[in-house]
């Protein structure tokens, strides 16, 4: 097999040969090649030929080069970089010899790859589950000297998970802003507990002091912890035991939010669940609105509020640290369900767009409110190499070609006309089909307007499996206008659904066979039914210089 060119690396911000650095300092970037594509190497090594170019391979969702991702973690924006950790098995690609893989960016698109950045002693553990990581300026945790810079004091709190069924809380220290750490070999908090992981930490400033949220997975409930110095933690409450239960709560975060065209702020507490998720059993994300008082979170009320109607959503958390108080968020895009049989290869899962949140009041019904996350993706402008068709005329039915065989961002607004006999039937519904060049494999979504629902079907694929549910639903209300908006944005394997300004989303995974991508946009509307906008751009590749 042929390999790439080696991957220049990054130190101090100087651009070196792979060959004068050692194997500490590794910072792997983006280097171009012949045909003009960026890559670095998670390893540090020499990708193989081909990589980030194969036909199921997103091209503008973050991937690592090779073997087996899970989980986000430790997202933290420090000195003018977007520090992207995740659960990361750097052997093989399937679950197992868990690390924290690790990637920056400064747009939260294109993404430079480095080595692992925590990883375990030995080949047999303890493996180094998911975590967070914070910025430690004021050395309250007293790990550092005046020799490390204060925007360099990084401190990751992480679960390690030991030989003995054992998961503690760990933290580890970096000096050179998030690069590489140094554990601490003693744990913060260890309760003798098999099920205890994936700690979610930040600065409480009202009361100055850490507070951790961290899950107790099979007591379904979610510990709130708080701390002077990162390493001495007391339990002040406990949440849990309520909404959907499923077998095990998972990657906790908490955060406030301020509620659109208000100064009132709520606090959101996010739990995934897995197996038994609501929708197809498996994985699934779920949130609590509510308050937070420096030690006890309450929600307002007791509804289960799904964070997206797809399948491929789970383990998702927020970014600590960013500048300009945008709430960004980011998930990983499967489902253990299926997520270590896909068809992918050298690399298995990929993570969602970055999202910023907010939260707002959605009218459930024409009679009932409610306070909700809306999803609004990072901006894709800077990919877009052309508009490929915008139209403000109403259509009914066309099909569109892609110029390329990459992604897409497609908006439209679809109406219908209360007065037609087709509205007051099943049949007031808007279909758009994305296929591949020879329409073998397809994947749908739509509204159905009598129905009062937007779908996501990826029966016609391709590859499946007798887990990998094929229809991904949600009800919406119809405003008055009669007008839903929908965004999709479409990957080679994966698509990102928005409904109404991201009230609604969607996250779903798909695998066309035989080399096949998409590659032609069809949509038919029923009698009454109408795309009053339509724009469709053309992205380029995250991977591309």
């Amino acid at each position: 097999m042929g390999e790439r060119p080696l991957p220049y690396l990054q130190d101090n911000q100087m651009k070196l040969p792979y060959s004068t650095l050692t194997s500490a300092s590794l910072l792997a970037g983006r280097a171009a090649t012949d045909n003009n594509q960026c890559f670095g190497s998670s390893t540090g090594q020499p990708l193989s030929e081909g990589t980030y170019a194969e036909p199921l391979r997103p091209q503008i969702h973050y991937t690592p080069s090779e073997n087996f991702m899970n989980d986000p973690n430790g997202l933290i924006y420090a000195n003018n970089v977007y520090h992207l950790y995740h659960q990361w098995n750097s052997k093989e690609n399937v679950p197992g010899y868990q690390n924290w893989g690790h990637a920056t960016s400064e747009d939260l698109l294109h993404w430079d790859l480095h080595p692992a950045a925590i990883t375990p002693d030995n080949d047999d553990g303890p493996f180094i589950f998911s975590g967070s990581a914070v910025i430690d300026e004021n050395n309250t945790s007293g790990l550092f000297d005046e020799s490390t810079s204060p925007t360099n004091r990084l401190v990751a709190i992480y679960t390690e998970a030991s030989s003995e069924k054992i998961q503690s809380q760990h933290v580890a220290y970096s000096t050179d802003g998030g690069y590489t750490y140094t554990k601490r070999p003693e744990p913060v908090i260890d309760i003798n507990n098999p099920e205890f992981r994936d700690p979610k930490v930040f600065w409480y400033e009202q009361d100055s002091k850490w507070i951790m949220i961290v899950s107790l997975a099979s007591q379904h409930q979610m510990i709130i912890y708080e701390s002077k110095n990162l390493i001495d933690w007391n339990e002040t409450s406990r949440f849990g035991n309520v909404g959907q239960l499923g077998y095990q709560y998972e990657c906790p975060d908490l955060f406030p939010l301020k509620i659109e065209g208000s100064d009132e702020e709520k606090w959101v507490l996010i739990t995934s669940v897995n197996p038994g998720a609501i929708r197809g059993g498996g994985s699934g994300t779920s949130y609590f609105i509510g308050d937070f008082d420096g030690k006890t979170f309450t929600p307002i009320d007791t509804a289960v509020r799904e964070m997206d109607f797809g399948y491929d959503d789970y383990a998702g958390v927020t970014f600590n640290n960013v500048p300009d108080g945008r709430r960004l968020w980011i998930g990983w895009a499967s489902n253990w369900l299926y997520t270590g049989n896909v068809p992918t290869e050298p690399w298995r899962s990929s993570l969602t767009l970055v999202h910023e949140l907010s939260l707002t009041q959605v009218d459930l019904t024409d009679q009932h409110q409610a306070l909700a996350l809306r999803h609004k993706p990072v901006d894709l402008s800077s990919l877009i190499t052309e508009t490929v068709k915008e139209t403000n005329s109403p259509m009914s039915s066309d099909s569109i070609d892609f110029p390329t065989k990459g992604a897409v961002d497609l908006s439209i607004d679809v109406s219908f006309s209360s007065e037609t006999e087709a509205s007051k039937s099943s049949k007031s519904a808007s279909r758009i089909t994305i296929e591949s060049e020879d329409g073998v494999n397809s994947i749908e979504f739509g509204v159905q307007f009598s129905d009062h629902i937007v779908y996501v079907n990826r029966a016609n694929s391709g590859w499946s499996a007798p887990t990998f549910g094929s229809l991904g639903a949600t009800s919406i209300t119809i405003p008055d206008d009669n007008k839903v908006n929908l965004r999709a944005v479409i990957d080679h394997s994966q698509i990102e659904l928005f409904v109404q300004d991201g009230i609604h989303f969607a996250s779903m995974v798909f695998y066309f066979q035989d080399g096949r991508v998409p590659a032609r946009l069809r949509y038919e509307n029923e009698e009454g039914v109408t795309i009053d906008h339509l724009k469709l751009d053309a992205l380029k590749s995250i991977w591309e210089c």
